[in-house]
């Protein structure tokens, strides 16, 4: 297995309000269709560091962990019914190092993050 974490690259563009329309609109649609990620959907624009876990160099990412600017682990995918943010991508873990400034990470410390989340 290989591990790496990178700080998620932070956008200036700041989020509008749903207006009540867009919001019922939403709530029709996710109750036919259901979100991918229901319980971290909500989260997914607060974390500051991921942490990911894959097989080998040639694979996508296995599992995936966000941290908040507080050093919390807010989520982590694929978990329960959450699929997965970086799971579910295109991206493989050579792609991961050519487009952000990856640290690699041992086994220990993400299975540390990953079991801080029940």
């Amino acid at each position: 297995m290989k591990y790496i974490k990178f700080k998620e690259v932070i956008s200036n563009r700041k989020k509008k309000p749903l207006s009540t329309f867009k919001k019922i609109f939403i709530g029709a649609i996710t109750s036919i269709f259901p979100k991918a990620n229901p319980d971290f959907d909500d989260k997914i624009d607060s974390v500051s560091i991921w942490l990911l876990e894959f097989e080998n160099e040639e694979d996508f990412p296995n599992r995936e962990i966000g941290i908040d600017s507080n050093n919390n682990v807010i989520l982590k995918m694929p978990y329960k019914e959450n699929y997965g943010y970086w799971t579910d991508n295109n991206l493989k873990f050579k792609d991961f190092i050519k487009l952000f400034n990856v640290e690699v990470i041992n086994e220990s410390e993400f299975l540390k993050k990953w079991n801080e989340l029940r």
